[in-house]
């Protein structure tokens, strides 16, 4: 369901700085503070990260959220608790981003991220630009890095490496690695932890994801959850990663369902 865009805001409240503390291969840990508290609100990977990032915009209703997320049928939507600390220094001990959030239409964000001391910027224009960009400074030396962000962002490129409208279908699976186009490991971008539990308790969320469109630079799409047996409409990639934390979140919590949209 669509909601109104129009609100008077704040202009500061665009803003957060993210104190990234380490990066691994996706895997991504550190604190977010809003506006010049020294209160920020942790997180321990790129979709626990988005999620804070969507509740603290929310919290100030800057900017103002256009899409409710869906969830996969037979599972919940997140009941999130964002972990909060109150740290003095606000860099980071790897690198400290600061990000200004536009807007968040088409279920998806646009903005623009600052970082090295506010001599390097770049615009995004979803989610996907978001991550992919992040992921780029956080393991660049500066020429590589400039390079791989300026084709992050070339249409071209991005064809190149998102799943093809030919009708294929790319398998997503919590404890299989990298996609072997865009080169993600969902797993690390999810949750490591719920990663490594998996693979401890031989549990399984596995899905099956058809990309029909890639309109604003992020993808519309059909996701299928497998142990389930639900599909589901997406509309970009971040409420794809809503939908598979939900179910992941959900699986951790009760075991794999028995029966279509039964758990």
């Amino acid at each position: 369901m669509a909601i109104g865009r129009m609100s008077l805001i704040n202009e500061a409240d665009r803003y957060l700085t993210i104190a990234v503390d380490s990066y691994d291969n996706w895997e991504i840990k550190g604190v977010i503070f809003q506006g010049e508290s020294s209160h920020g609100t942790m997180f321990g990977g790129f979709t626990e990260m988005i999620m804070n990032m969507d509740h603290l915009f929310d919290s100030v209703g800057a900017p103002k959220q256009t899409f409710q997320m869906r969830c996969l049928s037979g599972s919940d939507p997140m009941d999130f608790k964002m972990q909060r600390m109150k740290r003095a220094d606000r860099m980071g001990k790897l690198k400290t981003i600061r990000i200004c959030l536009r807007f968040r239409y088409h279920a998806s964000w646009q903005g623009t991220m600052i970082w090295d001391d506010g001599n390097r910027t770049a615009s995004f224009d979803s989610e996907l630009q978001f991550i992919m960009i992040t992921n780029a400074i956080l393991q660049e030396d500066v020429c590589e890095g400039d390079k791989a962000i300026a084709n992050i962002l070339d249409p071209e490129f991005f064809e190149n490496w998102s799943l093809s409208l030919s009708g294929d279908y790319m398998d997503i699976s919590m404890t299989e690695g990298a996609d072997i186009l865009s080169g993600i490991d969902y797993g690390r971008l999810i949750s490591s932890e719920a990663s490594e539990e998996f693979i401890r308790t031989g549990q399984k969320a596995s899905f099956s994801v058809k990309v029909m469109f890639r309109e604003h630079n992020t993808w519309q799409g059909m996701i299928y959850w497998r142990e389930g047996k639900v599909q589901q409409t997406f509309r970009s990639f971040k409420e794809m990663l809503y939908m598979i934390s939900s179910v992941v979140k959900l699986t951790l919590a009760e075991g794999e369902p028995m029966a279509a949209g039964k758990s």
